[in-house]
């Protein structure tokens, strides 16, 4: 059997070990120690296996992943979300659909301190969704709001996904958070649009907030400012060369934690500590099992012929783009991101580089196809997050209410293609 048959078999049997509910984990570990064992024999995998992963984990760029989740975590703990969205809430509660925008928004903004979807998720949930059934608001779309608005901090720098794009690219992590800053805000944008046209054509789906006053506008900013400009620190820190994506997250989380001390108690900075242990401990897990995996499938060669293949077709070349997008838009609905990320770049990568894509645009593009795949059925993590938030709301409900917000995801999708510089700008001008 040659290595290619080899390669192609420990693919397959890979993806029946994750439908049948396996952790990605073990499940990549063992397939790829296996692979290598049949390719290599067990002395070399057995090397391999044992000495790669830290070798490979122990980079000095991936500190950037535990201290970026401690500053979310942290900013949580401390109360800075429920400042981020009552912020948005003054300011744009008066607009119609005000309050489901104002989620939005404040997704936005808690996104630009977290960097994990599911966490923004679970954490908006719970701040955003009883005032929205305080006024009234429809439950498939206060649920949409907060499930989609959740999937922003995967795009919206500091996100771990970026963050792994680049690692396993060999991308500068710099560039991939800086060239989230204007997608994230596009998806922010349209999804804010299409929520006004919905609500100002069927008021009843809930009503504006009235009465606020300047005053109290002016208040809430109070609450915001020190992660604003935390936020401007960190990301102007990474885009002027000052300080690297690293030490950026570091300057980060200290902030965080200064910010934090004068409303957080010693019980809630330890919950922050242990979930930002637990967070990272998963993530690591999973980059550990994934490059032994990836290394069976260098091996077996079965990525480069893929990518000869793709490259040989005599199509244009946007179309075997979009192909590959809509793969992982299926790919989407039975895996999570970090998993389907690290499973599939080093097979579809150099294909893309072949046919003359900036991996920095296809990287985005990429984590756009995550965020879809987080609130699409069957899987839709946020979905799953959100409904142990609220209990009361069905899942269908909650996912009839992204449904809108997976249209516009798909628009966000062509108009990133059409127009490229959208996510290139800010970082090329960093390079310049």
């Amino acid at each position: 059997m040659d290595s290619i048959t080899i390669g192609v078999l420990g693919t397959v049997a890979l993806s029946l070990m994750l439908v049948s509910g396996m952790r990605i984990a073990y499940a990549t570990a063992l397939c790829g120690f296996v692979g290598l064992w049949i390719i290599r024999g067990y002395g070399p995998a057995a090397g391999l296996a044992g000495l790669m992963p830290y070798a490979e984990t122990s980079h000095y760029t991936l500190l950037v992943l535990p201290l970026f989740i401690l500053m979310g975590f942290l900013s949580y703990y401390a109360g800075i979300t429920r400042d981020v969205f009552w912020t948005a809430r003054q300011w744009l509660g008066h607009l119609p659909g005000g309050l489901a925008i104002a989620t939005i928004f404040g997704c936005a903004g808690f996104a630009a301190a977290c960097g994990a979807s599911t966490a923004s998720a679970a954490v908006m949930g719970r701040v955003a969704l009883p005032e929205l059934k305080k006024f009234g608001y429809d439950d498939k779309i206060a649920a949409g709001c907060v499930a989609a608005g959740g999937t922003l901090a995967t795009m919206i720098p500091p996100s771990v996904i970026m963050v792994i794009y680049g690692f396993i690219s060999e991308q500068s992590i710099g560039a991939l958070l800086l060239a989230g800053i204007f997608p994230g805000l596009l998806s922010a944008l349209t999804y804010s649009i299409m929520l006004y046209i919905r609500f100002k054509l069927n008021p009843a789906l809930g009503p504006p907030v009235t009465g606020i006053t300047w005053t109290e506008r002016l208040k809430s900013v109070q609450g915001v400012w020190g992660i604003a400009v935390l936020i401007t620190i960190v990301l102007g820190g990474i885009y002027t060369g000052f300080a690297t994506p690293s030490e950026a997250a570091g300057i980060g989380a200290l902030g965080a934690f200064v910010m934090a001390l004068r409303r957080m108690r010693l019980g809630d900075l330890k919950l922050a500590l242990m979930d930002t242990a637990r967070t990272s401990a998963m993530i690591f897990a999973i980059i550990v099992g994934v490059l032994i995996f990836v290394r069976f499938l260098a091996f077996s060669g079965m990525p480069s012929t893929l990518a000869n293949a793709i490259i040989g077709l005599d199509v244009n070349r946007y179309v075997i783009l979009v192909a590959i997008l809509g793969l992982y838009l299926v790919l989407g609905m039975f895996l999570d991101g970090i998993g389907m990320l690290l499973l599939t770049i080093p097979i579809v990568l150099p294909a893309v580089i072949g046919l003359g894509f900036n991996p920095i645009f296809f990287g985005v593009l990429v984590v756009r196809m995550i965020e879809i795949g987080l609130i699409t059925p069957p899987v839709g993590l946020n979905v799953y997050v959100l409904k142990g938030v609220a209990p009361d709301i069905s899942m269908g409900d909650i996912f009839r209410g992204c449904g809108w917000f997976v249209v516009v995801d798909i628009i966000n999708v062509a108009i990133l293609i059409a127009f490229p510089q959208i996510i290139l700008f800010i970082p090329e001008a960093m390079i310049d």
